[in-house]
């Protein structure tokens, strides 16, 4: 079972912090000039898309360069894996050349595929006299022993490459997997560093769009911190969003039938990073019989796309809210169907699944039990016992 993975640091703490029973693998990043440039970043479309327990990002930029024709050394930084990721590692560090958990480095600059490079440095000033102040696998792997819970040194692997800017318009296409990370509040979780940009010569993207696939039927936050309230964002698809808060952090609470989000903006001067998280939406009490099951279920299936297939697990289902309603019963059978837009003939089942966050109707769909992943089947099977 994957490890549990910390990576909150973006957000509750100005340094890299990590309790250790955390794990955290890594960042996106923006591309950044490592050598000082007059070049600025015209626009920027950046595709991040989840599939399967990774992150696939995509980035089209759009340079321009208003002097003669140079060649540019450029880089990606990519910090460490924090916590227990060498417990991950161990002594493979030996033999890495790149980082850990990230695959399919490329780069493209105006139509051409570059070779890069990667070097392991400490995280400030890591350049100088044209030179790369590599730390090296033996001293990191030295480092990680001497720590208290064999963590990783603070450090980063820069992916670095000589890109040759035309004058004028350059077009550079870039793209990259990382592991998503988790931790003990959530299903998944990840973080892009975006104040990269502010870097090249403008400070800024003077156009950029984000776009973010979480995939369907799936609720999700984006903290507020490079961005302030709903301006801007735009579902693609059919979806709700709404503002929340947790722990004094403000974001925005996506719930996506089908489609995916956008962020675009002029003259964009990132003050913050794109944080993107699914929190468990369940309660503690939804585990315990002894407590208000209609409460908890109230709770937790009110707030986002969610289902809670730990009961499969159980070896004797009785022991999960013996007491349920009737009516709570067949709202669990039907949140499958719900999720969909499915519009419900029963007043009681559409006026709850209307007072959800997440709920759309669409009076097209008609339910069949064979639209349904082999979890949820199990999900409606499940709950139809509990009603005979």
């Amino acid at each position: 079972m994957k490890k549990l993975i910390l990576c909150l640091y973006t957000i509750l703490f100005s340094i890299l912090s990590w309790a250790n029973d955390g794990v955290y693998y890594t960042s996106g990043n923006q591309l950044i000039p490592i050598t000082e440039t007059q070049i600025s970043v015209q626009k920027e479309i950046l595709d991040i898309t989840r599939e399967k327990g990774n992150i696939h990002v995509h980035v089209y930029y759009e340079f321009f360069n208003p002097a003669e024709e140079k060649t540019l050394l450029v880089g990606f930084e990519a910090l460490s894996p924090g916590g227990g990721a060498m417990e991950i590692i161990g002594e493979d560090l030996m033999k890495l050349t790149e980082h850990p958990f990230i695959s399919d480095f490329t780069v493209k600059v105006n139509g051409e595929d570059l070779k890069y490079q990667v070097s392991l440095v400490s995280e400030k000033n890591y350049y100088a006299n044209g030179q790369f102040k590599e730390i090296g696998n033996t001293q990191a792997l030295e480092q990680a022993r001497e720590s208290d819970y064999m963590e990783f040194p603070s450090s980063m692997f820069v992916y670095h490459f000589n890109a040759r800017f035309k004058k004028g318009l350059n077009i550079v296409e870039h793209t990259y997997v990382f592991e998503e990370s988790e931790y003990v509040g959530s299903e998944y979780c990840f973080d892009y560093v975006l104040t990269a940009a502010n870097r090249w010569a403008n400070h800024q993207i003077d156009d950029f769009t984000l776009n973010l696939d979480m995939g369907n039927r799936c609720s999700f936050d984006v903290y507020e911190l490079f961005f302030k309230g709903q301006g801007g964002w735009t579902i693609n698809g059919v979806g709700r969003q709404n503002e929340a808060e947790m722990y004094d952090n403000k974001m925005l609470r996506f719930h996506i039938q089908q489609g995916s989000v956008s962020y675009h903006q002029k003259d964009f001067h990132p003050e913050g990073e794109l944080y993107v998280e699914r929190p468990f939406y369940f309660a503690d009490d939804f585990y315990n019989a002894e407590s208000d099951c209609e409460r908890a279920i109230a709770f937790n299936f009110k707030a986002a796309y969610t289902l809670a297939m730990h009961i499969f697990y159980m070896e004797d289902e009785n022991t999960i809210c013996p007491d349920i309603s009737v009516d709570t019963k067949k709202i669990m059978r039907n949140l499958p169907f719900a999720y969909r837009g499915y519009v419900f003939k029963t007043k009681m089942l559409q006026d709850y699944f209307e007072s959800t966050d997440w709920y759309v109707a669409n009076p097209d769909y008609v339910s069949d039990m064979k639209d349904l992943n082999e979890e949820e089947q199990k999900w409606v099977n499940f709950w139809t016992r509990q009603q005979k």
